[in-house]
């Protein structure tokens, strides 16, 4: 499932981490259930390094907060989910790249994504 993102925002990023030294690596965003979901930072040539995690494509905005314009989930061989929707072959310059980690099973990643799509935005399922 790859979902493209009008108006998703992170949260405020995570005081710990940042006061720990981590600096920008962490960013939470807040699905419709009002559950929080945290995302790490990676260099995009390193997503080749994961598998069975939720993706989202972001855009830095000017008060550091940022904007998912895609969301995927990564099967257990590090690709993209869905190839009814294309997945930018090269990630444009600029773009955070961010990983979830924490839904254990397929059917979580699918409701992790579902919770952070807006209602009124249609997935390919």
């Amino acid at each position: 499932m790859v979902a493209v993102l009008s108006s998703v925002l992170s949260d405020n990023p995570p005081d710990f981490p940042r006061k720990a030294g981590l600096g920008d690596r962490f960013h939470y965003f807040r699905g419709r259930s009002r559950r929080r979901y945290l995302f790490s930072a990676v260099a995009p040539a390193e997503l080749a390094d994961f598998c069975a995690a939720v993706v989202v494509l972001a855009r830095r905005l000017p008060d550091d907060r940022l904007a998912a314009y895609a969301m995927t989930t990564l099967d257990h061989a590090g690709r993209p989910d869905d190839n009814r929707r294309p997945w930018p072959p090269v990630i444009p310059a600029g773009t955070v790249v961010l990983v979830h980690l924490l839904a254990e099973s397929e059917t979580g990643r699918r409701e992790l994504i579902d919770d952070l799509t807006p209602a009124s935005l249609s997935l390919a399922a």
